[in-house]
């Protein structure tokens, strides 16, 4: 619970992730990310491509999720294997890019959804998922 109401230095973000090319699990969670941390994290994608352990819970209030910039994200850590993303009232537009980024996902082993409030055509987005990730 580092940042609140958007206080990150994005560039200073950017700067701690370049000098970390190896890194393996990052957790955020408890902060407020906004649009302009995830453009960071994208862009710091070189800093990623190690990635396994990602964890975005509580990080979003409101539906603020920035869907494009989700699935960039995610398409830049192809061996990802836990991604949190519980406690964030994720929207069907949210769970879509998470579906779009699918293919990149055959690494991941735990997906954390929980407390969501997850409707029904997002829970059948998320089929495609299961079927095509080895989830445990």
């Amino acid at each position: 619970d580092c940042f609140k109401d958007d206080q990150w230095d994005t560039a200073l973000l950017g700067d701690l992730l370049n000098l970390t090319p190896h890194l393996q699990s990052l957790g955020l969670g408890w902060n407020n990310l906004g649009h302009n941390v995830m453009k960071a994290l994208c862009a710091a994608s070189s800093s990623l491509s190690n990635l396994q352990e990602l964890d975005l819970s509580f990080c979003f209030k409101d539906d603020q999720w920035d869907t494009a910039l989700l699935g960039d994200l995610l398409n830049l850590t192809p061996h990802l294997q836990t991604l949190r993303l519980h406690n964030n009232n994720l929207g069907h537009n949210a769970v879509k890019a998470l579906c779009a980024a699918s293919p990149s996902l055959s690494n991941l082993q735990d997906l954390i959804l929980a407390n969501n409030n997850l409707g029904d055509d997002s829970l059948e987005s998320l089929m495609l998922i299961i079927d095509k990730c080895p989830l445990e």
